[in-house]
C-alpha cells in the first residue's frame, strides 16, 4: 500500500490522530503526557483540542475507571503547560499545540472556548 504524499513543506511528520486518542486513554503514561496526547488526539486544523464540560476528565480516569476532579485535571494540564507540552492558553476545555510543532490539513478552524471564528467575507 503507498504512502499519500504529505502537503506541508518542512521537517514534519503526520501522525494517526486516533493513536494519539488511545494514548491519552491509557494510564501507563504520565498525565502530562496524556494531556499532550489528548491535545493531539483531537486537534483540529489550527491546533485547538476543544471538549465538552468534563470530557478530559473522562479521558485523563486512571486503571480503574476513577475520574479526575476538576482541580486535578487541571494540574495536569499546568504541568504540561510547564513542560511546553501545550500552549499556555490551553485548560480543561481547550488544549491548544504549538504552532510550529502542529499542522492539520483537514479539519475545522474554528474554537468556541478562545472565540475563534474564521472572517466573515462580504458577498454582494
Amino acid at each position: 500500500m503507498g504512502r499519500a504524499p504529505f502537503q506541508f513543506e518542512g521537517d514534519f511528520a503526520a501522525v494517526a490522530q486516533e493513536e494519539y486518542k488511545r494514548r491519552a486513554r491509557d494510564p501507563r503514561f504520565d498525565y502530562r503526557h496524556r494531556v499532550e496526547y489528548a491535545a493531539m488526539g483531537w486537534a483540529n486544523q489550527i491546533g485547538h483540542a476543544e471538549f465538552p464540560p468534563g470530557e478530559l476528565n473522562k479521558i485523563l480516569a486512571d486503571k480503574d475507571g476513577t475520574v479526575p476532579s476538576k482541580d486535578a485535571v487541571n494540574n495536569h494540564v499546568r504541568r504540561a503547560k510547564d513542560w511546553d507540552l501545550v500552549e499556555t492558553e490551553s485548560n480543561r476545555r481547550c488544549l491548544v499545540l504549538p504552532e510550529d510543532r502542529f499542522q492539520k490539513g483537514i479539519g475545522d478552524r474554528t474554537c468556541d472556548e478562545h472565540g475563534i471564528r474564521p472572517a466573515k467575507r462580504f458577498r454582494p
